[in-house]
């Protein structure tokens, strides 16, 4: 309260007085004059000023000392005089006087109202979470008569659409630390095609007469970065030639974001569906492809042991149903790991030896390592033989490692690709680390590992991801590093295999 009477008290005097120094004139005028009485008419001027202070009781007081004065000027001029003119004259100037008075005491009922009605708006436009400002089109307003081509109209409205007044979450979206950084200004400093079109379609609606628009669009804010937003655009009634443009804003980046990588993921979805079926596909091919190379390495046999006895002397012969034989064998065994790789059954951990796993895998991508002129080294510690885990699975992520080792030194000199696969042990672990010589891994090492990431333009991004949960199941962890010499090393641990009576 006495912040209150500090601010009234200042107002009082700046009104107070200039209205008490016209009374006191117009009393002189009124006593001295020879208008009988038509000077009190006057006393409203002292209303009307003190009524510029908005105070209630300085307004009152004006109207009473007023009347007051008009009295006096009638006692001292008329007091022995029959009542006649100058009393009606008396008469008129009190009712001027308080009619002057209630009607200013009307008008600072509605100020208050426009008051609380500025400041709610004002709490409202400060405390909403999300951005809204307020901007000066006068100027395309008035453009609008002069210019046609909707091109030069939008450069226009760009450089001239002025920010009156705006919140602080506005001036988060636009990436300034301060609301007085784009209060005078414009919004449009960063464009993109986006926001002019935009811009273009905002005009013209307004143009046709509407008052509301709403616009999805995208600008870069004063960082640089690109924001997704839904506009609102509001012409008020009160807009005095689009003096008054009220923008609110809904900032839909994530939204979007979010969108972009649900359509992604429905699309790798799709894809690892088509995988799965191409995978059945390729179990039942197999089989079929199994009949008929049992049926090959049944005929060698057989052709051999009827050489042996019908003609023993045809060594090449022989032979060539050797090869026949073991070729088609060969065949059998590759056709036999793709199905077990396809079949889906629960994981068997047991005890395996490390290196015949290791053969396996390169001989099913020897013809890749080959095409591409990739040289192999392996190595094993001799604590290293035997893990524990499941069979297929390991496999799995073996022959996912040393794929992308391939692909990723396909880009690489001929004579410099070499993947080199060793196995140490590290107390109750095995380590497999896979080498390659390659461009190395860009970025972050751990991005690799994300669901969906891929660095290939044919790639799903699910290898690695799978590769590292599998190992956890195990109770490892997949690694990715670049090496100090080149290239990219993968690194994972599996428990060591103890029992000697399993499976070797």
């Amino acid at each position: 309260m006495r912040g209150d009477f500090a601010a009234i008290a200042p107002t009082r005097r700046l009104h107070g007085l200039p209205a008490l120094l016209l009374a006191l004139a117009i009393l002189a005028l009124d006593v001295l004059s020879p208008l009988q009485g038509a000077v009190a008419v006057l006393y409203t001027i002292v209303v009307l000023v003190a009524s510029r202070s908005r105070d209630r009781a300085l307004t009152v007081a004006a109207a009473l000392f007023g009347a007051a004065l008009a009295i006096l000027g009638y006692v001292v001029s008329h007091l022995h005089e029959p009542l006649g003119s100058p009393a009606m004259r008396l008469g008129v100037s009190l009712v001027a006087i308080a009619i002057t008075a209630a009607l200013s005491l009307r008008n600072f009922g509605a100020l208050e109202r426009q008051r609380q009605a500025d400041q709610r708006y004002r709490t409202l436009f400060e405390s909403a979470g999300f951005p809204m400002w307020e901007a000066d089109w006068s100027a395309i307003h008035e453009r609008l008569q002069q210019e046609h081509d909707p091109q030069q109209l939008v450069e226009f409205a760009s450089r001239h659409a002025v920010v009156r007044d705006l919140n602080d979450a506005a001036a988060d979206l636009f990436g300034v630390s301060s609301r007085n950084a784009l209060i005078g200004g414009t919004i449009y400093d960063h464009r993109t095609p986006a926001s002019q079109r935009t811009l273009g379609n905002i005009i013209r609606g307004l143009r046709e007469g509407q008052t509301t628009i709403r616009e999805e669009t995208q600008f870069r804010n004063r960082g640089g970065a690109l924001v997704d937003v839904i506009l609102r655009v509001t012409l008020p009634p009160d807009h005095d030639g689009w003096k008054r443009v009220l923008v609110m804003a809904l900032d839909v980046t994530q939204r979007n974001l979010t969108q972009v990588r649900l359509d992604q993921a429905q699309a790798e979805l799709a894809h690892v569906s088509r995988v799965n079926l191409l995978g059945q596909l390729s179990a039942s091919i197999a089989h079929e492809i199994n009949q008929p190379l049992s049926a090959i390495i049944t005929y060698a046999n057989s052709g051999k042991r009827w050489l042996s006895r019908e003609a023993p002397g045809a060594i090449e012969v022989a032979d060539c149903l050797d090869h026949i034989g073991t070729n088609g064998k060969r065949a059998a065994d590759v056709i036999a790991r793709i199905r077990d790789m396809s079949r889906k059954a629960e994981p068997r951990y047991e005890r395996f030896a490390l290196a015949p796993l290791i053969d396996e895998t390169v001989a099913l991508l020897r013809r890749d390592l080959q095409s591409h002129e990739v040289g192999i080294v392996i190595s094993a510690e001799p604590g290293a033989r035997f893990v524990q885990g499941d069979r297929v699975q390991i496999q799995q992520v073996l022959m996912n490692l040393m794929l992308n080792a391939d692909q990723s030194m396909a880009a690489a000199s001929s004579g410099g690709r070499e993947l080199r696969l060793s196995s140490t042990c590290h107390g109750e672990n095995v380590v497999i680390e896979i080498r390659d010589t390659g461009p190395g891994i860009a970025g972050d090492p751990e991005a690799l590992f994300a669901s969906f990431f891929t660095t290939k333009a044919e790639g799903m991004g699910m290898g690695l991801s799978i590769c590292r949960a599998i190992v956890e199941r195990h109770g490892g962890r997949l690694t990715a590093e670049n090496h100090v010499d080149g290239g990219a090393v993968f690194r994972f641990g599996l428990p060591v295999g103890t029992n000697e009576g399993d499976r070797v």
